[in-house]
């Protein structure tokens, strides 16, 4: 997803405001909520501190978003886009996903993504708009990649997991065997069926 996308943005016929480095105001709140996110959790995250991120004032977080929930599901959206278009021959397959998703440079996204699951058991806003976002998605990866509902699910429940990646570094298993065990996994359950 584009994060300058006007229909997406709610915005007809004006162009997205923009900082002295040409980052339009919409990016920049997404890029401050990933960050206010991982830094201080769900319930720490603060639309004053996110909107001071964004060097934008508070009440303009609500020009582009409903509030909190949507701004930081948003995140996860845009943050996941960056592993995948939506379209799995073009991404390499579900394997390549997993490996994407398993590198250092998407540490922040496993965390975006684990507190906000964790903040949809507490929150009935974020569960819902996390759900509908899932839902979406899952109708993707069962309509292009082939999958059942029930091996989406699956899925998920394998990358939700692996989410924890960077929270388990204390057993001292290199990311490389990490990696090589998740692969077997995929093999053992797809077999190259979803290459």
């Amino acid at each position: 997803m584009d994060v300058n996308d006007t229909a997406s943005s709610g915005r007809i016929g004006r162009p997205p405001k923009l900082d002295a480095h040409g980052t339009p105001t919409r990016e920049r709140l997404i890029n401050a909520a990933v960050a206010c996110c991982v830094e201080n959790g769900y319930e720490g995250a603060t639309l004053s501190d996110i909107a001071k991120r964004a060097d934008v004032s508070t009440p303009a977080i609500y020009s582009h978003f409903s509030g909190k929930a949507e701004l930081l599901v948003e995140a996860n959206r845009y943050e996941l886009s960056k592993i995948s278009s939506g379209d799995l021959v073009a991404a390499g397959g579900l394997r390549q996903l997993v490996v994407r998703w398993l590198q250092p440079d998407f540490a922040n996204t496993r965390v975006l993504v684990a507190e906000l699951h964790c903040a949809a058991v507490r929150h009935s806003d974020v569960a819902e708009l996390l759900d509908a976002w899932q839902t979406e998605n899952a109708a993707s990866l069962h309509t292009e990649g082939g999958l059942t509902m029930s091996q989406v699910k699956w899925y998920y429940l394998l990358l939700l997991g692996a989410a924890q990646l960077d929270r388990m570094s204390a057993m001292g298993v290199s990311s490389h065997d990490t990696e090589a065990e998740v692969n077997r996994l995929l093999e053992a359950w797809f077999g190259t069926r979803y290459d």
